[in-house]
């Protein structure tokens, strides 16, 4: 997916952080992000949440995340990061780990 045309909206009361839609389904919800240089926020995310950092960086709980970092959250926790000087791309996954794993079902069997 060419990203460079995508349109971004503002993240609702979440100044200074913009994102894009890239799937949207029952099950989860992947979105890229951008994150203006510093802005702090602390966001409960109550279905876990992954991220992957494509540009610049973060810190989340003392701990730094830059290019090609990722960071899996599980469900019931809270976001607590800064964005570093140069702001943040984030591709951002969320809503699949409140789900129960499945397997996928066995083939059905065919009559002889």
């Amino acid at each position: 997916m060419d990203t460079s045309d995508l349109s971004f909206l503002p993240a609702p009361d979440l100044p200074g952080i913009e994102f894009a839609v890239l799937y949207d389904s029952a099950w989860e919800l992947v979105l890229l992000e951008r994150w203006a240089p510093g802005i702090s926020i602390a966001v409960p995310i109550p279905a876990g949440i992954e991220l992957l950092v494509l540009d610049g960086g973060f810190t989340e709980d003392g701990e730094e995340f830059t290019q090609y970092s990722w960071l899996r959250l599980p469900a019931g926790s809270t976001l607590r990061a800064t964005a570093g000087p140069q702001g943040c791309r984030l591709w951002v996954k969320s809503g699949h780990l409140s789900h129960e794993p499945r397997s996928p079902a066995p083939p059905k069997e065919t009559a002889r």
